[in-house]
């Protein structure tokens, strides 16, 4: 158990480090690495070991983790001598395109499109800690699910159909892109009458704040091509706007 945890909190960080040739197969070694030790005790075996899983790797990075799960279990049955000849590059290899399809359709196309249109809907009632919900909603949902089936993939060894039967991907992406779209339709029918506070306390023509945005706009441009972090542009702009509606300018 205590193996696992461990694996969990790296898998935390497979794409952390990205190899062009190998992909993911650098953060998925990392996660790996503590059970490895483990079992082989022995620095040849145990280099043998992290070689295989140097080799090419790429899938979902959320779904990684039942693959984990299961390259954990295939490994100590191995090293206990109870399926010696194991074929875990096949379990891997097999399952790294289906699993990759399908978490890219559900966690990319149905569950942060939902967590999205939700936090954009408390927005319209005027929530404004909306974009903090949306970060709630989406990290819980992911995180626990990426715990729960690096457990199930130890369990099951990597059955893919028995993941299938018991989490229902599709069936609950269809479930949220329902709610999603219905949302939708809900923030389209308020939008007429909804108006946001967040206005200048002097009104300005309409030209001017266009004028006014293409300038900030040009000089982010320039700010960029001299080799300015997007991440710090964009908080620095986030405090400033924070700031001047803070102190009633906006």
């Amino acid at each position: 158990m205590r193996d696992l945890i461990r694996v969990f909190w790296r898998s935390l960080l497979i794409q952390a480090s990205w190899s062009f040739e190998r992909m993911q197969s650098l953060g998925f070694s990392y996660a790996i690495e503590p059970v490895l030790k483990k079992l082989y005790p022995d620095p040849g075996e145990y280099e043998s070991r992290m070689r295989l899983h140097l080799e090419y790797f790429n899938t979902q990075p959320y779904l990684a983790s039942f693959i984990l799960g299961a390259t954990v279990r295939l490994e100590q049955d191995r090293a206990q001598g109870k399926n010696p000849v194991a074929d875990i590059r096949n379990i891997k290899t097999s399952l790294m395109a289906p699993l990759g399809a399908l978490g890219d359709s559900y966690f990319w196309g149905a569950l942060r499109p939902f967590a999205a249109i939700t936090a954009t809907a408390l927005l319209f009632t005027g929530w404004w800690w909306a974009p903090l919900f949306f970060l709630i909603l989406f990290n819980f949902w992911h995180i626990r699910l990426r715990a729960s089936v690096l457990f199930w993939g130890y369990v099951n060894s990597g059955d893919p159909v028995d993941l299938m039967d018991r989490y229902r991907f599709t069936k609950m992406a269809k479930l949220f892109k329902v709610l999603s779209l219905s949302l939708v339709g809900g923030i389209a029918a308020i939008l007429p009458a909804w108006s946001t506070t967040f206005r200048p306390l002097v009104p300005l023509p309409g030209l001017f704040l266009a004028f006014a945005g293409m300038l900030l706009m040009l000089l982010f441009i320039v700010l960029l091509r001299k080799g300015g972090s997007p991440v710090k542009l964009m908080l620095g702009l986030v405090i400033v706007c924070l700031g001047l509606a803070f102190l009633g300018v906006v």
